[in-house]
């Protein structure tokens, strides 16, 4: 390959080459569970994981500017403003904002952790995920904030995680003969 290389760029066509290499292995890549297992990860990370992230985000900057003139943006569903209430709901706003941003933060992790396949940091970060994600439910309805903005993210967390669990099953099966320290690492 080399040898090409050297003779494309004493025709003066080291681009077209190197085209070529990547189309041939864009070709081959899916020919082999490997190549289809990478793409999967990649995939999975790129399709679902970073937009979830981004939707976090998006959640966060709901509590940064109210809208309707209501408390963070997120009025309980059919409630007036509630003057027993506003105190405590000002007084979680830096802790909801926190959590958002902490979800977003580690949905960008998780993708980077699928992609480097460290299954043990994977269930760690989705274990980080669950608990914020329940803390956050928890949070949200103790203070009587509408819960419709949760509806989404705890679907499309059940359907990540179940992706997950497919990509390291998977990972077992095109992988069977490494040792458990590949699995673990």
């Amino acid at each position: 390959m080399e040898g090409e290389f050297e003779e494309a760029v004493v025709d003066g066509k080291p681009l077209m080459f190197a085209l070529g290499c990547l189309i041939a292995a864009w070709r081959e890549i899916g020919k082999h569970s490997e190549g289809r297992l990478t793409l999967a990860n990649y995939a999975l990370a790129v399709g679902l994981l970073i937009p979830m992230a981004a939707l976090h985000f998006q959640q966060a900057g709901a509590f940064l500017s109210p809208s309707d003139g209501a408390p963070f943006g997120m009025p309980g569903a059919g409630a007036r403003l509630n003057s027993y209430l506003i105190w405590s709901q000002a007084s979680a706003t830096p802790i909801l904002l926190i959590m958002w941003l902490l979800l977003g933060v580690t949905h960008l992790c998780l993708a980077w952790l699928l992609v480097e396949r460290d299954w043990i940091r994977v269930v760690k970060c989705g274990t980080l995920i669950g608990a914020a994600m329940i803390t956050l439910s928890l949070f949200t309805g103790i203070l009587m904030l509408d819960m419709s903005p949760l509806s989404v993210p705890i679907v499309e967390l059940a359907i990540e995680l179940a992706a997950i669990g497919t990509v390291f099953r998977w990972h077992g099966r095109v992988f069977p003969l490494a040792p458990p320290e590949l699995l673990t690492q």
